[in-house]
């Protein structure tokens, strides 16, 4: 067998090629890609596209969103390091300048009530955007498995950081912003 391949091996190569070409194009045929398709989000990649109601009624687009860092949060009123990250996010919001940095926290409605949350939101005056992930689709498309969850996204909307679970410190995410702002575009 050895002896064969020996005499045979530009043959073998090329059949292998050829037989790997001919995989390729029939699992292009068959099974083409999805428009709908974006892979996990993950540190390096594009954060997949957003589009939700915020709780005041104007619409959310993350493609709308220009040259700014983005800190996204999935979160839910019943959760508790959800809510005690929420005076964070807050806090930080009304630090940063808003040209710079845009806070999101996306509300996991579908899995929450909204008069508990509208009235958390209330009693914490919060005043960053809250997103309503209403259908689930948000979450689903951004594989959230644990609450809180939390992305920030560089001014191109690639994905630096991920956090799951929390809460995060104050400390840790305005050094995680300060590093993001810093880095060459």
């Amino acid at each position: 067998m050895l002896e064969f391949l020996r005499r045979h091996w530009h043959s073998v190569r090329a059949t292998s090629l050829i037989l790997g070409l001919v995989w390729i194009g029939l699992s292009a045929f068959f099974f083409p890609s999805r428009p709908d398709f974006h892979p996990a989000p993950r540190p390096g990649f594009t954060a997949p596209p957003l589009t939700l109601d915020t709780l005041n009624g104007s619409p959310l687009d993350l493609e709308q969103v220009h040259s700014q860092v983005i800190v996204l949060n999935f979160w839910a009123s019943w959760c508790p390091p959800c809510r005690a990250e929420m005076p964070v996010f807050e806090k930080l919001s009304r630090e940063f300048d808003p040209a710079k940095v845009h806070f999101i926290g996306i509300n996991t409605t579908y899995q929450d009530d909204i008069t508990q949350m509208q009235q958390f939101v209330r009693d914490n005056d919060l005043t960053f955007t809250i997103a309503l992930d209403i259908e689930g689709q948000s979450s689903q498309t951004y594989q959230i498995q644990a609450l809180p969850t939390t992305f920030l996204l560089d001014q191109r909307k690639v994905i630096r950081t991920m956090v799951l679970g929390g809460p995060v410190s104050e400390a840790w995410l305005r050094a995680e912003i300060h590093r993001i702002l810093q880095a060459p575009r």
